[in-house]
């Protein structure tokens, strides 16, 4: 086939005879260096995931949807929400819609990856953008490849690991689910949690937070106006008009079941709008040009309105002039903000806030 020849080579001999790669050698490779940078996203994904299986386990959905979901739609907030969605009457376009404004941080991890996935080719960059949520960005971002590593084959490998924790976490959770005999009554209120410390990541990021007293104001005006079934599409076209009117000021400073086919169709316009979210900026923007002033504005400001809005969506069926009168609610968030701004753990706060709901409306509001 080939000759071989030996030349010299700054008192070397170098060879010209092909070497043999092995791609799996060097995918194991690249998998056991990634994988130290993601044993917190492994705690993590896993608590997390298997509070999602369970969630929809006992919301009546069989075990393989969260994984479906897990697959496809890959952003975990999202997954969370998408649960009230398939509960609710059918309507893909508000689910397309919020998905595109709670994700619209992707647009910016895009942004701020087009030159590290510049070098990067075919299926290889084309999965790293799909598989490109918080976590992922966060070690790819931040953390170079050690040496002898190849950069695409370690990127790869942290958005592989973190997928599987996550798929790994729902799919259990979804089938452990169903053999449990504890009394998950409350469970739901993980959603409220999350979100609360969402919010507060941001909230504590942000020096101007005009953004998070537009995202409330504007959603409880709406919920009152609109009702709790119709009043998502009107907030987030009035939280995008307060937020334009004022960027220079900013600047400055009855639920009807879906049928199976109505439950894929908004699981595809959930999954549709992520995918859209995390591909914009490598087909919309050039790693040699800098992004529009408003788009930077909106990536800015945009997220801690969003979260605002998606609290105020979680406690939308609440009734605060009877019955428990939020009591249960309040304390919730009460304990979930005061944990998170003590110890800072996601997990923790998320936990803690859950677990005191569900004690409080099965032993002392039941």
């Amino acid at each position: 086939m080939f000759a071989r020849k030996q030349l010299p080579f700054h008192g070397e001999t170098l060879s010209l005879r092909p070497r043999t790669f092995h791609p799996e050698a060097m995918t194991a490779k690249a998998i056991k260096a990634a994988f130290p940078h993601t044993v917190p996203i492994l705690a993590g994904f896993l608590f997390l995931g298997l509070t999602y299986g369970i969630l929809m386990n006992v919301s009546g959905f069989p075990w393989y949807y969260p994984t479906i979901m897990a697959l496809t739609i890959f952003a975990g907030s999202v997954e969370f929400l998408t649960v009230s969605w398939l509960l609710s009457p059918f309507n893909p376009l508000q689910a397309f819609l919020l998905t595109l404004m709670v994700n619209a941080r992707h647009i910016f991890y895009g942004i701020s990856m087009l030159d590290r996935y510049k070098e990067v080719k075919g299926l290889k960059r084309l999965y790293l953008i799909f598989g490109m949520c918080d976590e992922s960005f966060s070690i790819n971002y931040t953390t170079d490849a050690p040496e002898g590593i190849d950069k695409g084959d370690f990127m790869t490998a942290v958005t592989i690991l973190n997928r599987f924790y996550w798929v790994a976490g729902s799919t259990l959770g979804g089938i452990f689910g169903s053999v449990l005999t504890f009394n998950t009554r409350g469970l739901e209120f993980v959603l409220t949690s999350m979100f609360v410390v969402i919010f507060l990541e941001q909230w504590l990021k942000q020096r101007n937070r005009s953004s998070a007293w537009i995202g409330f104001l504007v959603s409880a005006a709406c919920l009152v106006l609109f009702g709790a079934d119709k009043f998502i599409i009107p907030t987030m076209i009035g939280i995008l008009g307060v937020l334009t009117l004022l960027r220079e000021p900013i600047s400055r400073s009855g639920r009807l079941m879906m049928t199976v086919t109505q439950q894929f169709l908004t699981i595809a316009a959930v999954a549709l709008a992520t995918i859209l979210t995390r591909f914009l900026p490598f087909l919309v923007f050039r790693s040699d040009r800098s992004t529009p002033k408003y788009i930077q504005y909106l990536g800015k400001h945009l997220p801690l309105s969003v979260f605002a809005l998606l609290i105020v969506y979680c406690l939308r069926n609440v009734e605060f002039t009877g019955g428990t009168f939020g009591v249960p609610e309040l304390i919730g968030i009460a304990v979930t903000i005061a944990l998170h701004l003590w110890k800072r753990q996601m997990i923790l706060s998320i936990a803690g806030g859950t677990l005191l709901y569900m004690i409080m409306v099965q032993a002392v509001f039941a």
